[in-house]
């Protein structure tokens, strides 16, 4: 047995994700211990979510300042992320409404959203440019070992 990346030397750990054997350098670059195939992709799929999310909210406030003709419009972008978060906490008693009452729920929960959205997002947006600079730090470290 050898490392993956160094066939000359003794492996100490294990990629967590797919098993290959990884030597103490390898091994100290990502913790849980991660080979620079899976550290890739990993480091892909969040970059695809963080672009998924960013062109959605982007979206979002365009449609909302072309709705409300007003800049207030971009808040319409908390929306989703408000509807989110009420959804996690909205409890089963809606199931036996009437149709009027799921409409009247349905317009309260929007209105709702959007005043938690308008906490919320830039908290999402704050969480996206840490995750941004995290994984500008991990794919210098994918880099480096490459």
């Amino acid at each position: 047995m050898a490392c993956y990346y160094h066939p000359e030397q003794e492996p100490s750990a294990v990629c967590n994700t797919c098993g290959k054997y990884l030597c103490t350098d390898c091994a100290a670059v990502f913790d849980p211990p991660t080979c620079v195939d899976c550290a890739s992709n990993i480091i892909a799929e969040i970059k695809q979510e963080m672009i998924k999310n960013i062109v959605i909210s982007i979206v979002l406030m365009v449609v909302g300042v072309l709705i409300t003709k007003h800049p207030s419009g971009l808040l319409l972008a908390g929306i989703p992320y408000g509807w989110s978060a009420l959804s996690r906490l909205s409890p089963d008693i809606f199931l036996w409404m009437p149709l009027i009452g799921w409409v009247i729920y349905f317009a309260i929960k929007l209105f709702i959203s959007y005043l938690i959205g308008l906490f919320v997002l830039p908290v999402k947006m704050y969480r996206w440019i840490s995750e941004m600079k995290e994984v500008k730090k991990l794919q210098q470290s994918v880099d480096n070992i490459a």
